[in-house]
């Protein structure tokens, strides 16, 4: 059997996958499509990753809360690890002065974490942030196409990215308010160290060490995520435009006898040790920050649920937990192809492997 060289590519591109275990994919229909109409000259295919949820299956609200310190991503009192002080060092303009406000985007700093009774380990963090172990069961419905078309950023403007997506996601509070977040665009945030792939990635890993993503998510292997820039309607009214959210589909980090966030060192969890036992899961987070001209800068989401303290919640932390990856389809750029153009493949994951590689 012979291989054309768009086919190479596109198998490369399916590699992230392939290369961290077929298994994570082995149930996933894997369509590759050729499209002239798309070729924009690059010699990385695209691809398209559909995620669904449909209302009725089971999907939470993330309360706040105290984030469990692992060793293993923030070290111990006698050599702390992920300060974040490095990284705010480096930032520059509105981003070091959101990361002064925030170190938690990109670290923990001392200060902010808890230890043991004798000081040798830490404990939790000492401040209430969206990382947490605490959530409510509410209705979600969700429909979201991650279009990955570049695998690195480029210098340039946060939008400046070929990368695309098309969202909807739909979902309420506690209390029963209902929301919808508006993707506008895709962006590539310019916090150092971020690697963001074009502003959506595929078949990578995120937060813990990575270096991308707050460190107080575990570091989880994620089907595709991206980063965006759009409106939040609350009970139907656009309460806020220019909000920053970043949609993650990754491998299930939640425990099955609490919802406690596992620790890096934890995962990858067995079927047993998850929620529901399902493989993965799809995370939306709305920030306490927005975009605006100048760069990003603090600002409390504005919903519409209060706190027991009478405030409300500041950011917006969603999962959809029964959510089913319908099709990944790998599209060639159609380049120097030795095939007919238009032509489709479908396949499944545990097939791919056997025969074409």
């Amino acid at each position: 059997m012979t291989h054309d060289r768009r086919e190479f590519l596109q198998l490369g591109a399916l590699a992230g996958f392939g290369a961290l275990g077929v298994d994570r994919i082995a149930d996933v229909p894997i369509r590759f499509e050729q499209d002239d109409e798309d070729a924009d000259g690059s010699d990385w295919p695209g691809i398209d990753l559909r995620v669904t949820q449909e209302s009725g299956r089971t999907s939470q609200w993330v309360l706040p809360g105290r984030r469990q310190l692992s060793e293993y991503v923030f070290g111990t009192p006698e050599n702390p690890r992920m300060t974040s002080q490095h990284w705010i060092n480096i930032a520059e303009g509105p981003v070091a002065e959101l990361l002064r406000e925030q170190p938690y985007q990109v670290g923990l700093p001392e200060e902010l974490r808890e230890t043991n009774a004798d000081g040798t380990e830490y404990t939790v963090a000492s401040i209430n942030t969206g990382y947490s172990d605490s959530a409510e069961e509410t209705e979600g419905e969700l429909d979201l196409t991650y279009q990955d078309r570049q695998p690195w950023d480029t210098p340039g403007e946060a939008g400046d990215t070929r990368d695309t997506a098309e969202v909807t996601a739909r979902f309420a509070d506690p209390a029963g308010n209902e929301y919808e977040a508006v993707l506008d665009h895709v962006v590539k945030p310019p916090f150092p160290p971020w690697e963001t792939g074009g502003g959506v990635v595929t078949g990578t890993w995120l937060h813990g060490i990575s270096g991308t993503g707050t460190p107080l998510m575990p570091r989880m292997f994620a089907y595709a995520a991206l980063w965006g820039v759009g409106a939040l309607r609350v009970n139907g009214e656009v309460v806020a435009d220019g909000r920053v959210m970043h949609f993650m589909t990754t491998e299930n980090v939640r425990k099955a006898d609490s919802y406690a966030l596992a620790l890096d060192e934890e995962l990858p969890l067995s079927e047993d040790e998850r929620f529901l036992g399902h493989p993965h899961h799809t995370h939306l987070f709305l920030p306490p920050f927005e975009a605006t001209p100048e760069g990003p800068v603090p600002s409390p989401v504005p919903t519409a649920f209060k706190l027991p303290n009478g405030e409300t919640q500041p950011f917006v932390h969603y999962m959809w937990d029964e959510d089913v990856i319908e099709e990944i389809v790998v599209r060639g750029s159609g380049s120097e192809s030795e095939s007919e153009s238009g032509t489709t493949t479908t396949e499944r994951a545990e097939t791919t492997t056997a025969e074409r590689y």
